[in-house]
């Protein structure tokens, strides 16, 4: 009989269902989330839906208070977020019969809220988390390491294609949602700074939408390169997808390296961002001049990185290809359920980077 685990989440997003899904093929998997019905007729885990309130940074998820006392779950894994008050209280109230398994810590710049997770943390049988880097802040901090796991968070890409072997490579590539975090005002502004220097074949193309959509297309007008910049707006097929990838040269978010650094990965394209962007610790993925490129948070570092991987496309080939084995080896959606397995099982079956 499968053990029944019950995980308490926020809102499901498409890129998790995957790892459910893998997940209830050994478990009976219930997610208790508050965002909309996401089952299908081939997604294999069962869902619960229960409203949230949110009251100033934070959130009153009904529902799970209840669910977490019943006796009929083995395992309870809770996503760790302090704001997520009813998460919190479940720590406290949960069947203690039942294996509690915190997921997704990472520290902040916040000294009270730092002391709160670490008091929090000790009280879950095995803790889950994002990197190795997290894992070792926590660890350093007093969590004893027998108790701690890495599910190395990933976006599953699906069929993956070997992108460094295309023939064609003419693209500077962002993927993403156009929000100002992601400082593609800068990218625009980089590339444009840089357009003479390489070859006239290259273009910037930008695949998404968002609130920053019409103010970037007017500082293309402005600057005169509308015959260089492709928006392409929001692409979901990712049959579609993978074919921008092929012919990119290099997926650049300037500001943010969030998922999409994982992204570009699988497809074995390097990654671009500045060393200090905004992460969840995604860019912990990324080796400096091995898979990807790290540049300083100045427009001159961009400027420079994209000249030499636009005017040296075999070095933009290396660290792709790079990039591809590094997925395969670290950042499958399978590994990223090893780590699970790992914290429910007490093995230690996931392939986890440890090299800083």
């Amino acid at each position: 009989m499968k053990k029944k685990i019950l995980l308490g989440y926020n809102f499901i997003l498409h890129y998790r269902k995957p790892l459910f899904n893998l997940l209830s093929e050994k478990y009976d998997l219930t997610v208790l989330h508050s965002g909309f019905e996401t089952l299908h007729t081939n997604d294999t885990y069962k869902e619960l839906i229960y409203p949230v309130k949110n009251i100033g940074p934070f959130f009153i998820q009904k529902g799970i208070l209840d669910e977490v006392k019943d006796d009929k779950y083995d395992i309870i894994i809770l996503l760790f977020d302090i704001r997520w008050i009813n998460t919190i209280k479940s720590i406290y109230s949960y069947n203690k019969k039942a294996k509690l398994i915190l997921w997704g810590a990472w520290m902040t710049e916040s000294t009270i809220a730092n002391k709160l997770r670490l008091y929090l943390t000790k009280k879950a049988q095995a803790s889950i988390f994002y990197t190795q880097e997290s894992r070792e802040d926590f660890v350093n901090s007093g969590i004893d390491l027998c108790k701690t796991y890495v599910a190395n968070n990933t976006f599953d890409v699906g069929k993956r294609v070997k992108s460094y072997q295309n023939p064609i490579k003419n693209k500077i590539l962002f993927v993403g949602s156009l929000d100002a975090r992601k400082q593609n005002d800068v990218l625009i502004n980089a590339f444009t700074n840089i357009i003479t220097q390489i070859p006239e074949n290259i273009e910037l193309t930008i695949v998404g939408d968002g609130l920053e959509d019409n103010k970037l297309k007017n500082l293309v007008k402005l600057k005169n390169i509308d015959n260089r910049v492709n928006f392409v707006g929001k692409v979901v097929d990712t049959n579609k997808l993978k074919n921008y990838y092929k012919e990119a040269i290099v997926s650049v978010s300037y500001g943010q390296a969030g998922l999409s650094v994982l992204q570009s990965l699988g497809y074995g394209v390097p990654f671009l961002t500045k060393i200090n962007a905004i992460s969840g610790g995604e860019k912990s993925n990324i080796k400096n001049r091995i898979n990807s490129i790290f540049c300083e948070d100045n427009i001159s570092s961009l400027e420079k990185s994209l000249l030499k991987l636009c005017n040296n496309i075999e070095f933009a080939r290396k660290l792709g290809k790079n990039a591809y084995n590094y997925y395969s080896k670290y950042c499958t959606i399978e590994n990223m359920c090893l780590g699970f397995l790992d914290a429910i099982e007490d093995t230690h079956l996931a392939k986890v980077d440890k090299e800083k």
